[in-house]
Formats: C-alpha cells, structure tokens, sequence
C-alpha cells in the first residue's frame, strides 16, 4: 500500500508541475467556420475576435476584414464597352464635383438643385456662359421640387463616400454645408423629427414661393401636398378655402422664418434618402461637427417615430399621406415598410447609441423580448418584423410589368442600411437572403434588380451580398456591369437629344401607369437626363430633344462612382 501511495504521490506532484500541454501554438491565427469569429493564439489557448459582432466584419486569411473584401476579390477593368466617353470614371466625377460647387448648390440654400441658365441674346438657345464656366451669377432659374430632400440626401451620401474614399477637405466642407441644410429643413417645420419636402427663403433670386392662393389651402383628405407661409409673428398661414383669406394658425415660433414657405405631407421617399445619408455619413466621416449634426438629427426622428408609433405628424397634427412606416398599412407592401422601419430605427439606435432606440428595435419590431403590442395598430398583430420581408411587393403583375421603381430604390436603401449596420450575424443573413431573393436576384424575376442595368444597385448588391465559406461568392459580374453603366454615362448632365433605341424600345407590356413597357433595360447613355437617373425606370420607352439651358445636378453618377471607389471596385486611376 506505501508503494501504491507512493507512486501516486509522484505522480500527482509531475502533473502538478509540469509544464501545461499546449492547445496552441503563439501568434497562430484561425477563422471560425462561419467566419465571423478570429481566433488568436496567446498563452497557449484560442482567444477570440468577435469580427462580426465588434467590428461589421468577416475573419479571411487570419484577419478581420471588411465583408465586401472576404475572399480578396480582384475586381475588372472592362476596356471595351461600346459609347464608352472620352473622359474616363474619374473625370467624370472632377468635372461633376466641379460644376456641383459653382451652379447646383447655393451656399445660402444649402442643397443641391437642377438648373436653368440665362440664355445668350445671339441665341436663345445657347447659355450665356456654356457650363463648363458658369456660376451661380448665370442661373436663372433653380429647379427646386417636392422630392428636394430626397435627391440632396442623396448627394449627402455621396459627399460622405468621397471623403471616406479621399479625405478631400473640400468633401468635408460640402458635408458641413449640406448637414446645415438638413438641420433647416427640420427646423422650418416647428415639428422635431419632421422635415419639410421643399423650403424657400425669401430673396433669392431664381426661385420663390408659389404666388397661388389654392397651393396654400389646405387638402381635407391630406392626399395632396399643400404650401404654407410663416408669418411676421412666427406663426404658420394657411388659406380658407371658403373665403380664401389667410389664416393664422397655433403652430408658432418659428419668427426666424418670417417670409418663408414650405411644403408639408412629407413622404417615405424623402425620409429614405435622409435616414440612408444621415447613416452613410454617421458611418464613415468621424469629423466632431459632422458627427454631432448626424446625431441631433437621428436622435430627433428616432424620438418622433417612437412617439407617434411609426407614424410622421405633420404640424397640424395629421399623419402625413406616405408617412405610415409601421408594417400592416393599406399604403404598401408589408415587407416593404418593415424593412423601412427597421432600417430608421436601427440607424437612429447606430449613431445616437441610445439604448432606448436598440431597445425599441429588438423588443418592438423584432419582438424579441416576448410578445408585445407595442404599436396598437388596428390591423397589425404583434409579430417580428422579419417574418413581412418576403411579402415586399417588388414586381407585381405579369413580368414584372407592374413594378414600382420608387418602391425598388427605396427598399434597397432600407436593405442596404440594414445588412452594413445589422452585427448580429442571425439577423445580418436574414436580411441579406431576404436582400438576395426578394429583390436583387429575384429568381424567375425577368426586371429583377441585377438585370437593370443600374450601376447604383449594382454596387449596393456587391457591397452587402452575402460572402463567406459557404456562399457563392463575390458579385464580379455585377460590378463588372456597374463599371460599364459608368463608362457610358454622359459626360455632361444637359438635356440631350436621346431617341428611343430601336433594339431596346420595342413594346412588351404596360407598365403601372398603362404606359409602353419594353423588356430591354436601356442603358445610361441611351437615356433621358433626370435628377436621378438611378431612380427611374428603365424600361419606360421615352424621348428627349436637347435644351443646352437646362443642367441637371449630377448627384446619381457621384454617389454611385464614390461608393465604386470607397468600396474597392473602382480604382482612382480609371
């Protein structure tokens, strides 16, 4: 027995002092098989790296990288494209920003607008300056609109991916100005979280206030989108329409707007843009300033949506028309608002970092904390919001044919936002299937996403496409396509003569409006100049004679070439 002791005694004493058995090996590096997770040797054990969960990344070759690099994608140069320009893609973008600068957006504005120039007395049909050295002095006419919000937002976005791209003072500086905008454009409304469709302050010349007294009445079933006027005492006018006399309102203080006019009922549209710009530019422009005026902004519509339940009030206390944000509204497709809510949501919760807006998102629209009415909705049951996204209504009738491009772009802005924010892996590939199936891919979709012909989506797609082990891999094909939509893109953004191609604009269907349809996308530079060529349809078989006068702000090439280049696609040499 004193032997039998003995021994163990022994033994227990080496294994006490022995050196511990490595599971590792120092500095070794390994993926998970997921590849959300990095594991790092250190002391001899696995330490991990939350990639995904810390960082918005993937672990690729003992690294956590961005989720677009997973793989080391080597993306195309395509030289041989047809109507490719003279310029090439980056000076496209030098004589875009450019012009931008000196006629589209007015310092004293602080949005980007289309144009008109003043005519030359030898011919009417010549500017007095051609564009290439015109300025603000040589406008005579500033194209404002209903969707202002939305196409400056756009450009917003843009700005913020050039300076992420570049580190282009200039880029920060514009940023700076747009942002002011924004502020102004929430702040004119009186309402905090609301923005206004279009604002115009007096004395400016080339633009002014509707001088009709109907565009001031107000519509009874707030269907229609109606101007008001602030008083000299701060207070929002109206007309009567019975006796078409203007009428002083209770929403007041807002005397530093004496003179203005704004439009109300804003829409989804606008707010798509702004929360899509707004979380761009939370995301990558780390400047105080800029950072601060993003947070005010979020933190000021996240507060409103809460408030009012997923609703937008107007300031007489109605919910605006397309202001219905919550998933069961007879407005729109369910899955199309919830992936829109959840974006605005989660984007306010991303750069306020106010847990009560994260705490609203999963316990309210995703319903993770048990079930709960949050929103007491008449028509809608408590029920997360991902079990809407597959019923998001992209292409209804035959083919497609009925498909509603706004409802398109709008969505993809919802999606995006959602998948580069979202770090939690189970939710992150819910919305990037839903992303995959329901809009981009589409199977048996003819007008799916991928097969448009918009370098805008194309990129979108690549970007937040789901990479990994187990997936099918980088979107070459798609960035290729981009960068060649880019290539063919006009130069200049005047009015040009385009006639509808023969072999693309033969009839196939109708579309929503009962218009002629073709099933061919036509390409950029086969196509009308618009405010955002990105956002229209491109089956729609119209025609356009040229107007040298009439410069259209070029924000769909910038935004859709600074995103190529900040995400790797594009090169700055191409």
């Amino acid at each position: 027995m004193r032997l039998r002791h003995w021994i163990f005694v022994t033994t227990l004493i080496i294994m006490l002092t022995a050196p511990a058995a490595r599971a590792c090996d120092a500095g070794a590096r390994r993926c998970a098989a997921d590849a959300y997770i990095l594991e790092t040797c250190e002391n001899g054990a696995w330490q991990q790296t939350q990639c995904m969960r810390d960082q918005g990344g993937l672990c690729y070759e003992g690294a956590c990288v961005q989720p677009w690099e997973y793989g080391a994608p080597q993306w195309s140069r395509p030289a041989d494209e047809p109507n490719t320009t003279p310029e090439s893609l980056a000076q496209k973008a030098a004589y875009y920003e450019d012009i931008t600068r000196r006629i589209h957006v007015h310092p004293d504005l602080k949005w980007i607008m289309s144009v008109s120039l003043i005519s030359a007395d030898s011919d009417p049909s010549e500017p007095v300056l051609p564009q290439e050295h015109a300025t603000r002095e040589e406008v005579a006419q500033w194209h404002s609109g209903e969707n202002d919000g939305l196409w400056n937002a756009l450009y917003l976005a843009a700005e913020s991916f050039r300076y992420a791209a570049t580190g282009d003072a200039a880029a920060l500086d514009m940023i700076k100005t747009l942002l002011h905008g924004f502020a102004t454009r929430m702040a004119v409304t009186g309402v905090p979280g609301l923005y206004t469709r279009q604002y115009i302050p007096p004395g400016v010349r080339g633009l002014a206030c509707p001088d009709d007294k109907q565009s001031y009445m107000p519509d009874v079933e707030k269907d229609d989108n109606k101007w008001v006027r602030v008083s000299d005492a701060g207070c929002v006018e109206y007309v009567d329409p019975k006796t078409e006399e203007w009428v002083a309102s209770a929403h007041c203080g807002l005397e530093q707007f004496a003179g203005w006019c704004w439009l109300d009922n804003v829409s989804k549209d606008e707010y798509s843009g702004h929360m899509f710009a707004l979380g761009v530019t939370a995301l990558l422009v780390p400047d105080p300033e800029v950072q601060a005026l993003v947070r005010a902004e979020l933190d000021a519509v996240g507060r409103h949506l809460v408030k009012n339940r997923m609703e937008f009030v107007d300031w007489d206390g109605r919910t605006a028309e397309h202001g219905r944000i919550h998933a069961v509204t007879f407005g729109d497709y369910p899955g199309f608002n919830a992936a829109m809510g959840l974006s605005f949501i989660k984007t306010a919760a991303f750069a306020t970092k106010d847990p009560r807006y994260e705490k609203f998102y999963r316990d309210c629209l995703l319903q993770q904390g048990g079930k709960v009415n949050c929103l007491k909705k008449k028509w809608e049951q408590p029920r997360p919001y991902t079990e809407y996204l597959s019923t998001s209504g992209m292409y209804p009738g035959a083919e497609g044919c009925g498909a509603n491009f706004n409802n398109i772009s709008m969505h993809m802005l919802s999606l995006f936002t959602l998948i580069w924010l979202e770090r939690d892996p189970a939710l992150r590939e819910i919305y990037q299937q839903s992303f995959d199936t329901d809009v981009v891919r589409a199977p048996g979709q003819p007008r799916a996403v991928i097969k448009q012909n918009n370098a805008w989506f194309d990129f979108m797609w690549a970007a937040m496409k789901r990479l990994g082990p187990d997936s099918d891999g980088p979107a070459l094909d798609a960035v290729d396509n981009g960068i060649r939509m880019l290539q063919r893109f006009p130069a200049r953004k005047h009015i040009q003569n385009v006639q509808c191609p023969a072999d693309a604009c033969v009839e196939h269907c109708l579309d929503r409006f009962d218009r002629p349809s073709t099933m061919v996308p036509r390409k950029p530079d086969q196509r009308c100049a618009s405010t955002f060529l990105w956002w229209r349809d491109p089956y729609d078989m119209s025609r356009c004679s040229e107007n040298k006068l009439r410069i259209i702000h070029p924000a769909d090439y910038l935004l859709t070439y600074w995103m190529g280049r900040y995400f790797g696609f594009i090169s700055q040499d191409m």
